[in-house]
């Protein structure tokens, strides 16, 4: 009978402590979420989260300032790009023009038939941004010239030489201010006499 006893007092003693160390767990696991953290790493984990925001801030306004550089930068280069085609095709087209201007003066010059070219080239004038048009011999003086105010003027006093020495179609943005067309109008065997348009330059 007293083994029995002690058989159930050693039962009974088991089952209180495996009872007392799952209290103790269960108080600890409830403990839990009303656990407080310091105060300092509080403020070190929100000043963490102020940093990564602040990186990410910059970061991102970097690569948009980069893109937004890089996106200026191949617009400026194909505006550039689409300007120098626009310039040469309009160089092409005014050397074709002088062309065919110079073989109709030859003839008419050839005739001496001055009157002629004077209306030709009042006809000129009237184009648009088209300022004046004068025919200069190969010695230098002014044949004819839209701006009757230039009539007694010697073409030298116009242009400089090596503009009336050209030999060939030519076009030039910047002559004492004005863009020109120089049509150099040759005879059988030399040049006799150049053609000098001038354009109104174009306000921007």
């Amino acid at each position: 009978m007293t083994d029995r006893n002690k058989q159930n007092q050693n039962e009974q003693s088991a089952v209180n402590t495996f009872s007392s160390m799952l209290s103790t767990k269960f108080e600890i696991l409830a403990k839990i979420p009303t656990m407080q953290f310091p105060a300092k790493y509080a403020v070190m984990l929100v000043g963490v989260i102020v940093v990564i925001f602040v990186w990410k801030t910059i970061a991102v306004s970097k690569v948009e300032s980069d893109m937004a550089k890089k996106l200026e930068g191949e617009r400026v280069l194909i505006t550039q790009q689409a300007r120098e085609y626009a310039d040469q095709q309009y160089t092409k087209e005014e050397e074709r023009f002088g062309q065919v201007l110079s073989w109709a003066v030859r003839g008419e010059l050839i005739r001496q038939n001055i009157d002629q070219i004077d209306q030709y080239l009042s006809e000129i004038v009237k184009m648009k941004d088209t300022e004046r048009v004068v025919l200069i011999d190969d010695d230098g003086q002014l044949l004819v010239s839209t701006d009757k105010r230039l009539e007694e003027t010697k073409g030298v006093e116009l242009f400089p030489k090596e503009i009336l020495s050209l030999q060939k179609i030519t076009v030039k943005s910047d002559v004492e201010g004005k863009k020109i067309l120089v049509a150099p109008v040759m005879g059988l065997n030399k040049k006799i006499a150049t053609i000098v348009v001038s354009y109104k330059q174009q306000k921007f």
